[in-house]
């Protein structure tokens, strides 16, 4: 990326992820802030809600809560609950978008390409969610994140 294309008003903190696709169980799983292998019930539950799916819809590009609230016509307590969903299963990712000029801003985005569900040889249910790739912008960000967090 060129000196000249970057949008010096803006810089995008993004929250460490490890980028797997490793299958996870549903057994006794004690948190559900693990969002590289949810448990299979989870993301099924959020699968399963119209309300989810309206919102995964509409998140073709990083989207504010205020504009999915207006776009999907849900009250603002109802988009953030189901983005907490979202989350837990692994769906969505949030981050902050740092403005020089103004408020910072929290966004969200789809996070997944693809889900598969299987069944494994000892009749368990697993779920493998695959992860668009990141660039360097995106783990410069999340090392800036890192940074901000330990200070």
């Amino acid at each position: 990326m060129s000196e000249h294309n970057v949008d010096w008003s803006r810089l995008l903190l993004v929250p460490e992820q490890t980028e797997t696709t490793e299958p996870s169980t549903d057994m006794n799983r004690e948190s559900s802030d693990d969002r590289t292998s949810p448990p299979p019930s989870v993301v099924l539950r959020s699968l399963e809600d119209d309300k989810c799916r309206t919102l995964l819809t509409a998140l073709r590009e990083p989207t504010s809560a205020t504009a999915l609230r207006t776009e999907c016509d849900m009250p603002r307590s109802t988009v953030y609950r189901k983005l907490e969903r979202l989350g837990e299963a692994g769906l969505v990712r949030e981050y902050t978008e740092v403005r020089r000029d103004g408020p910072n801003a929290t966004l969200y985005e789809r996070d997944f390409t693809d889900i598969s569900i299987s069944i494994d040889e000892n009749d368990e249910f697993t779920v493998s969610i695959e992860r668009p790739d990141r660039d360097a912008t995106d783990r410069m960000a999340t090392f800036w994140t890192e940074m901000k967090k330990e200070s």
